[in-house]
């Protein structure tokens, strides 16, 4: 493809020595047709018929670049004396290709140059340029020959023209150089859309404290205006017996310590508000107290709180409900009235007997929750831990019991994007590492739900420009994974040059 010395394709026209200098002047002419057919009559200056070149094939096949075109040479087009080449030239910007070329030549001039060739220097004949085919032309024969050729096949030929170059060496060594496009753009092979080739970003879980806790609400029955817990009356066995269960749960567990307890109790709204809020404080310290004895616990862990009466909780049931005069009692609820002057409102309603009956006793009742530490694990105990007690796992801890399995292995899979969101559902780490390898498993839409709810995390920025690249919204994928790639995610600059290559592929195809 290279032209080892082009001056070597003229030099029997002056000079025949390789070093001295061109001593007859040139004349040069440079013209530039622009012409969309591809049929393309050549007439050169003062000569007597034409040269007809036609682009049969400009095209991307096999990984190749196909140049095809037949060239029509009628009689006396070119003289005796004369050669004329033709060169084919691919141009893209500043890329450009010449291709082999092809010579014609008149009756003389093949007599001169093949006496040339048993006299040129080997040093000459090494750096000699040859022609793709070389016609001897005579002035009553036209010729006509094919011209094809295929070289490897480079992305920047994607969008490149093809020119055909004409020079014309006259008989006084007068140099005529002419330029004709052949064909705007090469015609690409069908190619699938271009393949992303991303990478997700994860982010390593910082070590933590580990603090759980256990929750529940009793809905204990005392005596008409007493606070004393009475064990063996009506349904406290049952409800007793649910926090008896999550004390034993939390105290048999030997990695478990009690940092605190809260206990918390509401009162319905029927009645006067003042002997409410002291019934509601009441109750709140008698299951207090049972708790404290019944398990020999510090006073210095419990927290306790009460609420009067319970108006939020109502509000929800009401709203929960299908109640007549259901919008009546919500009205009453949001109204700016005192609490004991809405219960009066709420007996002039026909349904309030199905208040009483129906949704008070639900609100009577003492909420507590239990707050414990788990030890540290190691990975090989927390790899134990995973089918027994998983919720004592912190999430380092099950991070690293997942790496210890294996990237790709179905185990690690299932603790990123299963067990570790389902205990940790409001960790931003949490739902960007499950977001990553959803995205890997081609699940996008889920992936996008998970990073919407991490929207200040730079690996979350980097997953979500990957969702939009592979969406074709490339103007945001480019905007996220440049702020990715500014929060120091790594991978944003490789997923940037992906999107490039998207960009180039789409332009292509348009």
């Amino acid at each position: 493809m290279k032209n080892k010395n082009k001056l070597s394709r003229y030099l029997p026209y002056g000079i025949v020595t390789q070093n001295s200098k061109l001593k007859t002047h040139y004349f040069i002419t440079f013209i530039t047709l622009f012409i969309t057919f591809y049929s393309v009559p050549v007439t050169a200056q003062n000569y007597k018929g034409s040269v007809y070149v036609e682009s049969t094939e400009f095209s991307e096949r096999n990984d190749s670049l196909i140049v095809c075109f037949n060239v029509n040479v009628e009689a006396s087009a070119v003289p005796n004396c004369s050669g004329m080449y033709f060169t084919p030239e691919l141009r893209n910007g500043k890329n450009t290709l010449d291709l082999p070329y092809v010579q014609l030549n008149g009756k003389t001039r093949s007599k001169i140059n093949s006496r040339w060739f048993m006299v040129a220097s080997n040093e000459w004949l090494a750096l000699y340029d040859a022609p793709q085919m070389i016609v001897n032309t005579n002035k009553y024969t036209d010729e006509s020959m094919s011209y094809q050729i295929a070289i490897p096949y480079e992305r920047w030929m994607d969008n490149a023209s093809l020119f055909l170059r004409q020079e014309l060496i006259g008989c006084r060594s007068q140099v005529n150089m002419y330029t004709y496009k052949l064909s705007d753009r090469v015609k690409l092979a069908p190619r699938p859309p271009y393949e992303v080739q991303s990478l997700v970003a994860l982010v390593d879980p910082k070590v933590e404290v580990k603090t759980r806790n256990r929750q529940g609400s009793a809905f204990l029955d005392f005596q008409v205006g007493r606070s004393a817990i009475l064990p063996d009356f009506r349904r406290n066995p049952v409800e007793l017996g649910k926090i008896n269960n999550a004390f034993l749960e939390v105290m048999s567990d030997q990695d478990a310590e009690i940092t605190g307890l809260f206990i918390e109790g509401y009162a319905s709204p029927e009645g006067k508000y003042a002997s409410n809020e002291k019934l509601a404080r009441e109750r709140a310290t008698a299951l207090k107290d049972y708790i404290k004895n019944h398990y020999m616990l510090a006073e210095n862990l419990f927290t306790v709180r009460s609420i009067g009466e319970d108006w939020a909780g109502l509000k929800s049931k009401i709203e929960e409900s299908n109640l007549t005069q259901k919008e009546q009692i919500l009205a009453i609820i949001d109204s700016s009235a005192d609490p004991d002057a809405k219960e009066a409102r709420l007996k002039g309603l026909s349904v309030y007997n199905a208040l009483l009956r129906d949704v008070f006793p639900e609100l009577r009742r003492v909420e507590y929750q239990i707050d414990y530490a788990v030890r540290s694990y190691t990975t090989t105990e927390a790899r134990q831990l995973m089918n027994t007690n998983p919720e004592n796992l912190s999430h380092l801890e099950l991070y690293s019991v997942a790496l210890e399995y294996g990237k790709g292995t179905a185990e690690y899979k299932k603790i990123i994007m299963e067990t570790i969101p389902k205990y940790f559902d409001s960790d931003p780490v949490a739902l960007n590492n499950a977001a990553a390898l959803l995205i890997e498993n081609g699940e996008e839409n889920t992936a996008l739900r998970l990073l919407e709810k991490a929207p200040a995390l730079p690996e979350a920025w980097n997953n979500l420009g990957i969702i939009y690249m592979l969406r074709g919204e490339l103007d945001k994928a480019e905007d996220l994974l440049n702020q990715a790639s500014i929060g120091g995610v790594t991978e944003a600059a490789h997923n940037l040059q992906e999107l490039a290559k998207k960009r180039e592929d789409e332009l292509k195809r348009k």
